[in-house]
């Protein structure tokens, strides 16, 4: 009964938050007047008709195209324009919708994630017409120079140490493969289940993100982090069947939970991070550097300065550091157990895609020569967008070493040295996709005037459009 009563007050907090959140959600629907509704139902049968349309276009180019997106655009733009004269006109005009609130935020994320989609799936339907929709999926994300078909092959059939090409596979971490494995079951092909994957964590990236920089910062600037997370020239590959997304959700909980002191909860999202991508015992960096923070907040001085002693249990949450080793650990067995090698991974990647660690210096030393001797699609495809990923993030980082908080700056660092050190680096942009300390150093400049926040929007759209325009076309994007 005592056990009972203890829990009463708890639950009673909780469902008070959840109330007050259905609430705060309720009054944003309770501003949504008739006429605001029949705008978005017109708006969304202008999108849909349009990407049917362009779905059954002849050619894979989306310069050809963008003319015919300009005017949705502007057309839309224009049906939004017309519903407040509506609603003034017949007496309808309700209260602004406050669109601080966090709903907006993640309605918005997930319009953004429509967006992305309908775009890949107009675009996949170009390449192979009247197929099931997972069909089309596999014939659009299982094309050439894409990690993709390397996952799904560990979902079916693990690692294998054979003399056909799936010994490559080693080289690829095994937790996004085994969630695919999993949500298989459900769904009817391995490449379905992935793209579900990849769609959901990169939702549940936005919302974790937001929560985690409100929790730095103000809301203002959590949504501008935001924006500059999904628009980042590389950020579609959130939405592509690749552990971006969840390594990206992975790794901003890891810091959130470990900002809120729950540590249990670093330890479970750590191990799981650092099962996904290499990178992921990196994150060991930012958690021990919030934790000595919080050591030196509640060790008392007099404490240190007697008898140099630990309180025992602030010393037990250095424990969820050992989540990060742990999950390296654990693959280096796979090597081990499949390979009889831990180091497998390492001869595999040196031997087939001519890569090892060396100095980020050395990265940037010769994709910038490539710009003028290698081929026009590579350029366009790796070149050109490594040379932009570099400098975009080392200005972003050095920008925010001073703006952001210490922790997420030494991370974005130790992160910069690792991703950019492999030689023969084809795939810059899309590790630095899921960089969140940059994003939210993006937003620190964003922040200060309204024309840098124009400036930079339309710079980052930009580039997403070309660099998305690539990939859409099976250039060299990787």
């Amino acid at each position: 009964m005592a056990n009972k009563d203890s829990r009463t007050p708890a639950m009673s907090t909780a469902l008070w938050k959840i109330a007050d959140k259905l609430k705060g959600i309720a009054d944003i629907i309770e501003h949504i007047t008739l006429v605001s509704i029949m705008g978005v139902a017109a708006g969304t049968v202008v999108y849909f008709l349009f990407f049917q349309w362009l779905s059954y276009q002849p050619y894979l180019d989306f310069r050809r195209y963008l003319p015919a997106l300009l005017s949705v655009i502007g057309f839309m733009y224009a049906i939004y324009k017309a519903v407040p004269i509506l609603e003034d006109f017949w007496g309808l005009k309700r209260s602004r919708i406050n669109t601080s609130h966090p709903f907006c935020v993640y309605v918005a994320i997930f319009l953004w994630l429509v967006f992305i989609n309908s775009i890949v799936i107009a675009f996949g339907y170009q390449i192979e017409s009247g197929v099931a929709f997972h069909v089309m999926l596999e014939n659009f994300f299982g094309r050439y120079g894409n990690d993709t078909p390397h996952y799904i092959a560990i979902a079916q059939r693990w690692y294998e140490n054979t003399l056909c090409d799936h010994r490559v596979n080693i080289v690829f971490f095994p937790f996004y493969s085994i969630l695919i494995r999993v949500v298989y079951f459900f769904t009817p092909s391995y490449m379905f289940a992935a793209y579900v994957l990849s769609n959901f964590f990169a939702l549940a990236s936005g919302i974790m993100f937001y929560k985690l920089v409100v929790a730095i910062t103000s809301s203002d600037e959590a949504r501008l982090a935001v924006k500059f997370l999904y628009i980042l020239p590389s950020a579609f590959f959130f939405f592509v069947p690749l552990t971006e997304s969840l390594f990206l959700f992975l790794s901003v909980a890891v810091m959130y939970y470990a900002l809120k002191g729950k540590y249990l909860w670093v330890f479970v999202f750590g191990l799981m991070a650092s099962l996904t991508r290499s990178v992921g015992v990196l994150l060991v960096v930012p958690v021990a550097c919030e934790l000595i923070s919080k050591l030196r907040q509640d060790v008392k001085p007099v404490e240190i300065e007697t008898h140099h002693r630990i309180n025992g249990q602030i010393w037990r949450k250095f424990l969820c550091l050992l989540a990060f080793p742990l999950g390296i650990g654990i693959y280096l067995l796979i090597n081990h157990m499949v390979y009889g090698s831990a180091t497998q991974f390492m001869v595999i990647q040196r031997e087939h895609w001519f890569q090892s660690m060396y100095y980020f210096w050395n990265t940037i030393t010769y994709l910038t020569n490539q710009i003028s001797t290698a081929s026009t699609s590579w350029v366009i495809g790796i070149s050109i967008p490594g040379v932009i990923a570099f400098w975009l993030s080392l200005t972003l980082i050095i920008y925010g070493a001073t703006k952001i908080r210490v922790s997420l700056t030494l991370y974005a660092m130790a992160y910069f040295v690792f991703a950019f050190g492999p030689t023969w680096l084809m795939s810059g942009p899309r590790y630095v996709a899921v960089l969140f300390p940059i994003a939210l150093a993006a937003a620190k400049i964003a922040s200060i005037k309204k024309s840098y926040n124009l400036m930079l929007t339309i710079a980052y759209i930009s580039m997403f459009i070309l660099y998305f325009h690539e990939f859409v076309r099976d250039n060299f994007v990787f």
